[in-house]
């Protein structure tokens, strides 16, 4: 059952990328900047830049993994090769995020690509779940 461990994980990074571009932007702005209309654009540079990257990516990722995942759990389909796509997924998300706010570059493509992989897995075994 690492379906919903995957599927809360996908959500955890999206909410965990938020809160350090958050955190980031304060340290860098000050407080005082959370609470105006935020006009002026936020730099793109080093880690504020990587920092909300990271945070699009996630989003875009969850927003591929979670629903086949979620379809799959739901009929009550988890095959060892779903186990195996969330756990990949996990893995790789979890190492993407680190490599991307760290700036290795080769390494945070490598795991963007596993994870690419990993959702292709799942998305396929949850059409096949439906068509069978």
């Amino acid at each position: 059952m690492l379906l919903p461990f995957a599927i809360l994980t996908a959500g955890a990074l999206v909410f965990f990328s938020a809160a350090i571009q958050h955190l980031n932007t304060v340290t860098a702005n000050g407080i005082a900047f959370a609470f105006t209309d935020r006009s002026t654009p936020l730099s793109r540079e080093g880690f504020a830049g990587r920092a909300a990257r990271t945070l699009q990516n996630n989003l875009e990722s969850a927003a591929m993994f979670v629903p086949p995942a979620i379809l799959l759990f739901s009929n009550g389909s988890e095959p060892p090769l779903a186990t195996t796509a969330a756990g990949a997924y996990i893995a790789t998300r979890i190492s993407f995020t680190l490599a991307y706010w760290t700036g290795r570059n080769r390494l945070r493509s490598f795991f963007w690509g596993l994870g690419m992989a990993s959702i292709a897995v799942t998305a396929a075994l949850s059409a096949q779940s439906i068509l069978t």
